[in-house]
């Protein structure tokens, strides 16, 4: 019996030394079973008897007391998160699932059902589909856990759908179809992103959306081919606006130079029929100075021509002048004299001139002499100045008659 309980008692001795043993590793395992790697992308914070503790655990090895006491709660806050909100878009029937939004098309009558087809209206009236591509992150972990109540990404991706859907109603609202779906997409997309942020940073959630991308904006599928109609009309309308507003551009500098736009603007104010400030004399006045002065082009031409003419025409008549005020005293002495040698004179002017054709005649019938240029030989030398674009002052004399006696032309 003593041996027996001998060897009973060694038994029971190293049973509790090897339960001990057990005991020590599984103590020492429970000390350490809170040890949780942060990835470099996350941040953690201990929640310490369901108590949230103030410091964020940075990348790395994170040791914690052993659950139930301490709890770990990891969250990617150096990374971007991306999500699609499809709230505003129509719902794809079976047969349209796989095709471009460009292929699918709906049979006449058949409309938008209130339940799975989501839309915007427009501040015209019109309705718009679109589907909206969410990137955010987490930007203070500390807020988000405390302030969202959430330890998962879910949490933060339900609370921005939420303020998607209602911004994008704002200023879908503000907004006209066409401008939504084409003109301000990125005002649509920067505004409502601006004002997610501020409503995200009024309940100091944490989460900070850095882009809004608008996708597949299109209006209702029944109307979508009147309006791509409507808008290739208003396309060609505003190509046919630009092109007439090149035209206009080049006619002005052609005609008046880099006055042109101001000379535009003083027909406007006259037309107008001037101001108290600034009455119809003072634009009067002003465009005469502007196109004396800073006209160019075929303007400016045109009134340096006019001047160079009116000092010809000015010269010339002060050249008659004189030419009466040397002549009358002789002419009052002896006109006979005086007509002839002035006809002389003439008639060598005329066949030496070379732009008058002379006609030679034999034999001592008398016949006329018609003054004046060949009508081909002034049509060559119209077309010559045209093409070579001359101005002849000189040219737009009028012809001066000098009495020759009766029996000429």
């Amino acid at each position: 019996m003593d041996a027996a309980n001998r060897s009973l008692s060694d038994a029971l001795r190293a049973s509790f030394s090897i339960l001990k043993g057990i005991m020590m590793v599984l103590v020492v395992l429970y000390l350490f079973s809170n040890v949780r790697r942060v990835d470099s992308h996350e941040e953690a914070l201990v929640l310490r008897l369901g108590k949230l503790q103030p410091e964020v655990q940075q990348p790395g090895l994170v040791w914690s007391m052993p659950f139930p006491l301490d709890e770990i709660v990891r969250l990617p806050t150096k990374q971007s998160n991306t999500f699609t909100v499809e709230s505003h878009s129509f719902q794809r029937r079976a047969n349209d699932r796989n095709k471009p939004l460009s292929f699918i098309s709906w049979p006449p009558g058949m409309g938008l059902h209130p339940t799975i087809d989501g839309a915007l209206m427009t501040a015209d009236g019109g309705l718009v589909h679109t589907k909206w591509k969410i990137t955010y992150k987490i930007d203070r972990v500390d807020r988000y856990v405390s302030n969202v109540l959430s330890r998962e990404t879910e949490a933060a991706e339900e609370l921005i759908k939420t303020f998607v859907e209602t911004c994008g109603i704002h200023v879908g609202s503000e907004v006209t179809a066409d401008e939504l779906i084409r003109t301000k997409v990125e005002y649509v997309q920067d505004e409502i992103k601006h004002r997610v942020n501020q409503r995200l940073t009024g309940i100091d959630s944490g989460i900070l959306v850095t882009r809004i991308e608008m996708h597949e904006p299109t209006p209702p599928i029944a109307v979508r081919d009147s309006f791509d109609a409507t808008q290739r009309s208003e396309n060609f309308k505003q190509k046919r606006l630009r092109d007439a507003e090149q035209v206009r551009d080049r006619v002005i500098n052609e005609a008046g130079g880099e006055a042109g736009i101001r000379i535009l603007s003083i027909l406007d104010a006259i037309d107008q029929g001037g101001t108290a400030e600034q009455p119809l004399a003072y634009w009067h006045k002003e465009l005469d100075r502007v196109l004396l002065e800073e006209s160019e082009g075929m303007a400016g031409r045109m009134i340096k021509d006019a001047g160079a003419y009116l000092a010809i025409v000015s010269g010339q008549m002060q050249s008659d002048v004189e030419l009466y005020r040397t002549l009358l005293p002789e002419y009052e002495r002896n006109p006979h004299l005086l007509v002839n040698r002035l006809w002389e004179q003439t008639k060598k002017d005329i066949f030496t001139n070379p732009r008058v054709t002379k006609i030679y005649r034999p034999g001592n019938s008398p016949f006329r002499i018609r003054i004046g240029l060949d009508p081909e030989h002034t049509r060559k030398e119209e077309a010559r100045r045209l093409q070579e674009q001359e101005f002849d002052p000189a040219s737009l004399m009028p012809a001066r008659a000098v009495p020759l006696g009766p029996e000429f032309d």
